[in-house]
């Protein structure tokens, strides 16, 4: 197995077609058929299956261009370190959230660079909802998200930095400027669409409060693969989301979002940042303290 086949199995997974993939690397389809045979031989599992003239990823297919995805996304990450390490810096600390959570996370990453000036500070965007999978293969040493979707991941430390409360997200074109009393409409006009990756515990009690709110009798929500995809979707009129308010503030006003603070209803989450404690770097460490030293400040809740 080589990086070269892994790159040709991802393209083709991705788009689902061997010619363009052919073309794509400046390689003839049997060239390529033939590294895809002998990956799955390798791997004594079938990753694709042909439908009419399109192939689909089987089970497997799918297992292995998740792992695959994370695997490429961590030999970046080594050659990147290599580097660095080759130019003379004296570490690299890579760290990842949605987008500015809260305070703490803008105020730490300033201390923490005016302390250690000579270690690069990676900051990169996620999906909130893979951010603990990423942390636990090592793409991130330090990930910011929200404690619903760090549940089941044990092997990961967590502390609790902040608060956070749930919105509508809505085109604004649609609805300009609205308000708590334009939940009503947004509910009865349009269908409400939600990551598919993960869904709170609460969410379905935040719907049966819209429901009661709105007055409709059922609300079935439509599903699409990330938080980013949905807020696309209602930016462009075609349903609505549920949100953690801090992922719509750096986009409200832009690309036609607009939101609604549902600070009265039940649902609330808790922004937690997120490392491996038993493997953590005297770098690692250190952040976290600087951290947890902000936090004793503002009174965040340890976990």
């Amino acid at each position: 197995m080589n990086l070269e086949t892994l790159q040709y199995f991802l393209y083709i997974a991705k788009y689902k077609n061997i010619t363009k993939a052919a073309k794509h690397f400046y390689i003839s389809q049997s060239t390529l058929s033939r590294n895809i045979m002998a990956l799955e031989e390798e791997l004594k599992a079938r990753l694709f299956e042909r439908h009419h003239k399109q192939l689909e990823l089987t089970e497997a297919g799918k297992v292995f261009e998740q792992e695959c995805a994370l695997l490429m996304k961590h030999m970046e990450i080594i050659l990147h370190n290599v580097q660095v390490a080759d130019q003379g810096n004296t570490g690299v600390l890579r760290i990842t959230s949605p987008g500015n959570l809260c305070q703490t996370l803008s105020d730490s990453l300033t201390l923490f660079h005016q302390e250690h000036p000579s270690i690069e500070l990676i900051v990169e965007t996620y999906d909130f909802n893979e951010i603990p999978s990423a942390v636990q293969y090592n793409l991130y040493q330090i990930g910011f998200t929200y404690d619903f979707a760090a549940a089941g991941y044990d092997d990961l430390e967590r502390i609790s930095i902040g608060a956070d409360d749930f919105a509508i997200v809505v085109s604004s074109s649609l609805f300009p400027k609205p308000t708590p009393k334009s939940i009503s409409g947004i509910v009865e006009s349009l269908p409400l669409i939600l990551p598919s990756h993960i869904e709170p515990p609460f969410m379905k009690l935040m719907i049966h409060e819209l429901q009661s709110y709105s007055g409709i009798r059922k609300i079935t929500p439509t599903y699409v693969n990330n938080t980013d995809s949905a807020m696309l979707k209602a930016s462009l009129g075609l349903g609505y989301s549920i949100v953690p308010i801090s992922l719509t503030k750096s986009t409200s006003g832009e690309g036609g979002i607009a939101y609604i603070p549902l600070e009265d209803f039940s649902a609330k989450s808790t922004i937690v940042m997120l490392y491996k404690k038993e493997f953590a770097s005297e770098l690692v460490l250190s952040y976290v303290d600087t951290v947890k030293s902000l936090c004793a400040e503002s009174s965040c809740t340890f976990q």
